[in-house]
C-alpha cells in the first residue's frame, strides 16, 4: 500500500499545472493573486522553449523573457503545455496574440534601464520612456502584470552594478514607481563581485528597494546559481554554495520579496571555472550557456523552489508583528500566521555559527514545534525555544497556534 500511495503522489507531482491567469492582480500583501489565488512565482531569465520540459523538474512555475526566436504565442503555447507561466518582453504587436493566454503572467520591458549608458549617465533609458511603455502597456492588456528588474545603483553596497553611481544624483528610483506593477533587482555577490562575504546584500538591496518605493510595490529578486560571468578571471572564480543559494532565496524573502528568480547563464565552460591552471583571461571565453548550473546547485535549487511552492499560503499571508522576538540580532525574522499555525523563517545573516533564543507569544509548555524539511522537532519550554545556525543558515519553523 505504501508503494501504490507513494506511486500516485509522484504520477501527481509530473502531470502539469493546470494554469489559470484569465486575472492577474495585487493581493493586499502585495502577493500575486491568479484568478484570486495565491502565486509565488519561481522564475528563470531568458530560456529557450525547448529547456521548458526538463527544468520545470526544478520546480519553477514561471519564465521570464524568451531565449529564442519564438513569438509570444508560441512561447506561451509550449509553457502552457508543460504548466508554466511566461513574462514576456512587451511588443505592442504581439499582446492581442497572447493577452487571453491562460499561460501569461505578464510582461516587461528593457532590462537594467537604469544602468548607465555609453555616455556613462544613468539611466540609459529614459524614465519618461519607461513610463511611457507601462502605460502604454497596462492599456492594451489590463488583466497582467509589468515586471522591471534594476541593478543596485541605487544601493550603498560596492556591489559593481552600484558603485559607477556613487555621488551621482540617483533621485530618479523614485519614478520607477510609476512605470511597473512589480519591481525587482539583481545583486550577485559571488557571479559577478567574487566577494561571498558580502552574501548579506541581497538583504540589503530589498530593503532599500522598498523604502524607495514607500512600501508600496511587490519586491522579487533575481538569485545567483551559477560561476561563468564575463566580469572575473576564470580562474578566479567559483561557483556558489548550495547553502549560500539557499540562505540568498530566503534572505530575500524574510525582506519582503513576493517572487524570486534565478540567473543561470554562463560565458565560461565549466571545467575552466576555478581552475587554477586555466589561462582564460576576463571575459576572454567564447563558452556560452542558459544554464550553466552544475548538479548540486541544480538539486539544492530543485529543493528550495519546492519547498517555497509548499509554503505559497502562508508566504502570500499578511506578516505578523510582535509575535515572536529573538536575542539574537544576526537572525532575521519573517512571521506568518496561516490555517491555524505559526509559521517563523530565520536566516543566519552571518558567515558564523550563530544560537538563538526565540521567545513566542502565548506559546505553550512543551509545544512540539517542527522545524521544516529538516526531520526533526524542537520542544518548547518556558515560552521559548532555541537553536543553533550554521553560518548563513535556514531554519523555518511550524507550530499549532
Amino acid at each position: 500500500m505504501r508503494k501504490v500511495m507513494i506511486g500516485v503522489l509522484l504520477c501527481c507531482l509530473l502531470v502539469p499545472l493546470e494554469l489559470s491567469a484569465s486575472k492577474v492582480e495585487i493581493g493586499k500583501n502585495k502577493e500575486v493573486l491568479l484568478d484570486g489565488k495565491p502565486f509565488f512565482p519561481i522564475m528563470l531569465w531568458l530560456q529557450k522553449k525547448t529547456s521548458m520540459a526538463q527544468q520545470k523538474e526544478m520546480g519553477f512555475n514561471t519564465y521570464a523573457a524568451q531565449g529564442d526566436k519564438s513569438s509570444a504565442k508560441e512561447y506561451c503555447d509550449e509553457a502552457k503545455k508543460n504548466g508554466v507561466y511566461t513574462i514576456l518582453g512587451y511588443k505592442k504587436e504581439e499582446v492581442d496574440s497572447v493577452k487571453e493566454h491562460s499561460a501569461l503572467l505578464g510582461w516587461f520591458y528593457k532590462d537594467e534601464p537604469d544602468m548607465a549608458g555609453k555616455d556613462k549617465a544613468a539611466p540609459r533609458i529614459p524614465m519618461s520612456e519607461s513610463i511611457a511603455v507601462y502605460e502604454e502597456c497596462k492599456k492594451a492588456d489590463r488583466g497582467h502584470l509589468m515586471f522591471l528588474t534594476l541593478t543596485t545603483g541605487y544601493a550603498k553596497t560596492s556591489d559593481a552594478n552600484s558603485a559607477g553611481n556613487k555621488g551621482k544624483d540617483l533621485s530618479f528610483y523614485k519614478q520607477y514607481a510609476k512605470a511597473t506593477d512589480f519591481i525587482g533587482y539583481d545583486t550577485y555577490p559571488i557571479y559577478g563581485n567574487n566577494m561571498p562575504e558580502c552574501l548579506f546584500w541581497v538583504a540589503d538591496a530589498a530593503t532599500e528597494l522598498d523604502k524607495l518605493m514607500e512600501g508600496k510595490k511587490p519586491l522579487y529578486a533575481w538569485i545567483e546559481a551559477n560561476g561563468g560571468s564575463k566580469w572575473i578571471t576564470p580562474s578566479k572564480q567559483r561557483h556558489p554554495l548550495p547553502f549560500e543559494i539557499r540562505c540568498e532565496v530566503w534572505m530575500a524573502i524574510v525582506k519582503g520579496c513576493k517572487a524570486i528568480g534565478y540567473f543561470t547563464h554562463s560565458w565560461v565552460a565549466m571545467d575552466q571555472i576555478g581552475n587554477p591552471a586555466s589561462t582564460l583571461k576576463r571575459g576572454e571565453s567564447k563558452y556560452y550557456t542558459q544554464f550553466g548550473v552544475p548538479e548540486n546547485n541544480k538539486q539544492e535549487i530543485g529543493k528550495i523552489n519546492k519547498q517555497i511552492t509548499k509554503l505559497t499560503g502562508p508566504l502570500c499571508s499578511a506578516d505578523v508583528k510582535d509575535k515572536v522576538k529573538t536575542d539574537n540580532k544576526n537572525i532575521e525574522l519573517l512571521v506568518k500566521e496561516y490555517d491555524n499555525k505559526l509559521y517563523i523563517f530565520a536566516v543566519n545573516m552571518k558567515r558564523q555559527e550563530e544560537k538563538a533564543v526565540f521567545a513566542v507569544s502565548g506559546l505553550k509548555e512543551k509545544t512540539k514545534i517542527n522545524v521544516d524539511e529538516e526531520n526533526r522537532d524542537i520542544t518548547a519550554k518556558d515560552g521559548e525555544f532555541e537553536d543553533s545556525f550554521k553560518e548563513h543558515e535556514v531554519h523555518i519553523y511550524i507550530m499549532e497556534k
